[in-house]
């Protein structure tokens, strides 16, 4: 059975849209890490920090950690690179692009606290949020790591 998944078409395929597949499913493992790290930091950590200073602080560490495991991850599953034959200066563009993961948010973070600041002191609006925000920007992100990051590897 294994063998077999290890095999199969969206394993081993190149094709741009199996690709983003695969985007799909790494950045759901990275949002999954993500959100523990926001959530344990949001409400757990940080607790002495007032909001919206709190959420700010909380997407700069989910960032700074997350950013380290999410380029060996997409080397690995998306683009099927040798995970540790990246260049310095691929990582520097990969950590680059993803700060759009690390100002859209906080961007979005500080617009929903102008309409509603009581969203991001509640965990579930704060899941919500986290979740929609993320999913709309993981496709720009695979176009940006396909033709600007990965390229010369790929």
């Amino acid at each position: 059975m294994l063998k077999r998944f290890k095999n199969s078409k969206i394993i081993r395929s190149n094709n741009a849209w199996v690709e983003l597949i695969r985007t799909y499913l790494v950045g759901a493992f990275n949002l999954v890490l993500g959100l523990t790290i926001s959530f344990t930091f949001q409400f757990y950590i940080l607790t002495f920090i007032s909001f919206p200073l709190r959420t700010y602080l909380t997407n700069i560490f989910g960032f700074s950690i997350g950013v380290v495991v999410s380029y060996f991850i997409s080397r690995k599953i998306i683009f099927q690179l040798p995970i540790f034959k990246g260049s310095f200066k691929e990582f520097v563009s990969f950590t680059f692009i993803n700060l759009i993961n690390l100002f859209g948010p906080i961007l979005i973070w500080f617009l929903i606290n102008l309409i509603n600041n009581s969203y991001q002191s509640d965990e579930m609006w704060f899941l919500v949020f986290t979740v929609l925000i993320n999913g709309i920007i993981l496709p720009i992100k695979y176009l940006l790591y396909k033709f600007f990051v990965f390229k010369d590897s790929l």
